[in-house]
């Protein structure tokens, strides 16, 4: 049975056709888990649409019609969760973020769950303030991030695990293990594995891979040569061959705050969401 028992996903308003809240009940079906949907209802305030110059009686009326907009907005993200987990066959509950900048609240609905999924869009109406690094981080949770527009297949082909032989690495395989095992395939990549002897060992991955199996995961080993390539680069290439569903990988091998200054493979790979990501921590 899968350890993803309960599972938030933030619907975002700027996304009409729901696609991440659509990955994630289709997650929470696979998974058997139950779907809390978080919905910031603050986002409607902002941007131009927030601001209204009334005066006198029309003051009564801007603050109506807004109300009524927000009212509107909630009750379809409501609707939409309760037609996806009936679809689905999931139980799911409806949480709502008021202000437009409660992104403690956000961090807070995202602290009793097993897993986090956000959708990765150019015009975002999140919580100031919630990345999925940040949720990471101050809660330690596993965040998987959907690319705008994402098709899901209903069956999970596909699994490229980036495996550096870190802590943060085997954190992130043992936090993915639900989809890893239900998975057809894991590609388990070791990228330049020569320049970590001392932890690769002779056959680079393959202890990783032994543990995965024990689980049940079906596993392959690939070591790569970067030649020159960006870590990241190589990893969206073989995940491109692979056809895959998802990548896994650990978040901030590096100190942070070193990658902050000098960038690193978790950020580029934040910036470039081609696949739905799965960072751990």
């Amino acid at each position: 049975m899968s350890a993803w028992k309960s599972i938030a996903v933030f619907i975002d308003y700027a996304d009409p056709d729901y696609t991440v809240l659509d990955y994630a009940g289709w997650l929470a079906e696979r998974c058997d888990s139950h779907l809390i949907g978080v919905f910031n209802m603050g986002a409607l305030a902002t941007g131009a649409e927030g601001f209204t110059r009334a005066r006198g009686a029309g003051i009564q009326a801007a603050i109506a019609r807004r109300r009524e907009r927000e009212q509107r907005a909630a009750v379809e993200a409501a609707e939409r969760l309760t037609e996806v987990g009936t679809r689905r066959g999931v139980s799911v509950e409806f949480r709502v973020l008021w202000r437009a900048f409660e992104a403690e609240d956000a961090i807070l609905n995202s602290l009793h769950c097993d897993l986090v999924v956000i959708g990765d869009r150019r015009e975002s109406c999140l919580p100031e303030g919630v990345t999925p690094e940040r949720v990471v981080f101050e809660v330690g949770v596993p965040v998987i991030i959907v690319p705008e527009n994402w098709k899901q297949r209903e069956e999970v082909k596909r699994v490229v695990v980036g495996w550096n032989a870190t802590r943060e690495a085997r954190r992130a395989i043992t936090d993915a293990l639900p989809i890893i095992t239900m998975a057809d395939e894991t590609t388990l990549l070791v990228v330049d594995p020569e320049k970590r002897d001392d932890r690769h060992g002779d056959l680079p991955g393959s202890d990783a891979a032994l543990s995965l199996a024990r689980h049940g995961a079906r596993v392959q080993t690939r070591s790569e040569n970067s030649y020159g390539r960006r870590i990241e680069e190589v990893v969206l290439s073989v995940a491109e061959k692979e056809d895959a569903d998802l990548i896994v990988m650990g978040a901030y091998s590096k100190p942070r705050r070193r990658q902050l200054l000098f960038g690193g493979v978790t950020r580029s790979m934040l910036s470039n969401i081609r696949y739905p990501l799965l960072i751990s921590r």
